[in-house]
């Protein structure tokens, strides 16, 4: 029977739970899925702990009743706003000359020197690059010659309330915690190809409270930071200016379509009052409120870049994620012209859950069997 696994992802409006199973050809197949609405996550904090288990519950149920699965453990995904990338260096010895795991294995233990993590606990470690005796930087090592190497790893270390919340609170479910895997790592190496990997990329994922910004180099995370407006922000503007209620708000905001020029002519965006009746609403009103906040976005966007470790170049790719802002059409170019860089919008074939919203959760899964975690 082939390999079997869910995943929970813990976004900042909704959980969403999928199960999956791996495919001898191609990467893996969803069995079912299920997502429940829950107050979320706001600036990292969890809005009301106390229905998080009613949400879970219930995103576990619907998922497996598509599946016709038992779910008995999970591996849960790790929130930017719980978490943080530290990078370090390692240096060994090479013994027998050539570069073998046990070396690698080595050279991620004596990086792995860092303290003051009170607070947190490691939860992965994946070399950046390596330096061999050519001084030469390498991403893969195995077989090489070599009599020293050093390198960079990366570490990402998780808040342990969240860990240990967490997974006491699974445990009521009678649902085992498998691993916790960060939410920005599997996404970029879901979405982000290799080659553009292998010369750093950055993926930006905004949500509906948060949006992630995360610089990849080869299969590492080398720097995120979690930048604490996000789709909601663009709501709550709309509400506030036009003096609606966030419902209206957010129904403007989901038809919207940046870029439309009325050339002299007055336009109007929709939207469904309580009482069932459409309403209108100017739309360069809407555009100038929406417009504001994405430029904003894109100014605490363009301040993380300045804070990254290392460079990144104008020509440096750019992924956009998350069901925030990537499901807004035209949004990929607004982006562009605020960054000022180049940005791609990827798409990934999965009935039902196509769309930005679900891409953390399917990544999840993802890596769950490409890095064989199951074994």
């Amino acid at each position: 029977m082939k390999n079997i696994a869910a995943a929970i992802e813990f976004g900042t409006s909704k959980i969403v739970c999928v199960i999956g199973r791996e495919k001898s050809v191609g990467r893996f197949e969803v069995l079912g899925s299920g997502e429940a609405k829950y107050e979320g996550i706001i600036k990292g904090k969890w809005q009301k702990p106390a229905n998080i288990q009613e949400a879970v519950a219930k995103a576990l149920h619907l998922a497996e009743k598509k599946a016709k699965s038992r779910v008995k453990d999970v591996y849960v995904g790790l929130p930017g706003a719980f978490c943080k990338v530290t990078c370090a260096d390692g240096f060994v010895d090479v013994k027998g000359g050539t570069v073998k795991q046990r070396d690698i294995d080595n050279l991620i233990k004596d990086a792995q020197r860092f303290s003051g993590e009170s607070k947190f606990t490691v939860v992965t470690r994946t070399p950046v690059y390596f330096v061999l005796d050519d001084d030469n930087h390498y991403i893969d090592v195995i077989g090489n010659k070599a009599k020293r190497m050093r390198g960079k790893v990366s570490f990402v270390l998780a808040r342990k309330h969240f860990v240990q919340n967490i997974t006491k609170m699974l445990k009521k479910l009678n649902i085992d915690v498998k691993a916790f895997v960060p939410d920005m790592l599997a996404e970029s190496l879901f979405l982000v190809p290799a080659g553009e990997r292998d010369i750093s990329s950055v993926l930006i994922n905004v949500g509906y409270y948060d949006t992630n910004v995360t610089v990849v180099y080869g299969d590492a995370i080398v720097y995120n930071k979690t930048i604490h407006v996000g789709g909601m922000q663009v709501a709550n503007d709309l509400a506030l200016v036009m003096n609606i209620d966030v419902d209206l708000a957010e129904q403007i905001k989901r038809r919207y379509s940046f870029g439309i020029s009325g050339n002299g002519e007055k336009f109007y965006d929709y939207a469904k009052n309580k009482a069932g009746k459409m309403e209108k609403f100017s739309h360069s009103l809407v555009s100038e409120i929406i417009d504001a906040r994405i430029e904003h976005l894109c100014l605490l966007i363009g301040r993380a870049f300045e804070q990254c470790p290392i460079a990144i170049g104008r020509r440096t790719r750019i992924f956009l994620s998350g069901g925030g802002l990537a499901m807004m059409r035209g949004a990929k170019d607004m982006l562009q012209k605020y960054l000022n860089r180049q940005v791609r919008l990827t798409s990934i074939e999965a009935p039902q859950m196509s769309t930005p919203n679900y891409y953390v959760a399917l990544a999840l899964i993802d890596y769950v069997f490409e890095t064989e975690l199951l074994s």
